[in-house]
C-alpha cells in the first residue's frame, strides 16, 4: 500500500498507526497498539501545507491501519478519521478543504456508525473519541 496525505489546510498534527491490538481503558491513540509510523506525524505536525508519501510494507500481524488527523483549535468536526484494510486493486481517495488522501491497493472501513456498549464505566471523552470507537469496533469483532 502506498498512502500520500497531503495537507492543504494548517492542522495541528496527523499519525497513523498499524494496529495489531487495541484497548479501550484509555482514549485517543493510546487505544491501539502497534505501529507508529513517526513520518506522517513529522511530516504534519504544526504545518500549513505538507506532502507526505509513505509505502507500507505487508505485515500479517496488522489488523487495521487508523490515520487520525487533529485540526487547529482540535475542532472535532475538523478532524479526519480514516481506518483502512489492504485490497489489492481498490484506492481510498478522501479531497476536502483540508487534505488529499489517496491509499493505494486499500479499503476503508466505515465504523462511523457504530455504536458500542461495552460494560463498565467509561468517560463522555472516550465514548465520543473515534478512536476508541474504533478500538471497541475491532474487539466487538466488526467486519473489516
Amino acid at each position: 500500500m502506498r498512502v500520500t496525505l497531503e495537507i492543504k489546510k494548517k492542522c495541528s498534527f496527523f499519525w497513523l498507526r498499524g494496529i495489531r491490538s487495541a484497548r479501550i481503558d484509555k482514549c485517543c491513540a493510546k487505544c491501539f497498539i502497534g505501529t507508529a509510523y513517526h513520518e506522517v506525524y513529522e511530516g504534519t505536525k504544526y504545518r500549513d501545507k505538507a506532502l507526505v508519501e509513505l509505502e507500507l510494507k505487508p505485515d500479517m500481524r496488522i489488523k487495521a491501519y487508523y490515520l487520525c488527523g487533529l485540526s487547529r483549535g482540535f475542532k472535532y468536526e475538523d478532524n479526519t478519521h480514516v481506518a483502512f484494510v489492504p485490497c489489492e486493486g481498490q484506492n481510498i481517495e478522501i479531497e476536502n478543504d483540508k487534505i488529499r488522501l489517496v491509499v493505494t491497493d486499500a479499503r476503508q472501513i466505515d465504523f462511523q456508525s457504530y455504536q458500542p456498549n461495552p460494560e463498565g464505566e467509561f468517560t463522555h471523552e472516550q465514548r465520543t473519541c473515534r478512536n476508541w470507537i474504533f478500538a471497541n469496533y475491532l474487539l466487538d469483532g466488526m467486519p473489516l
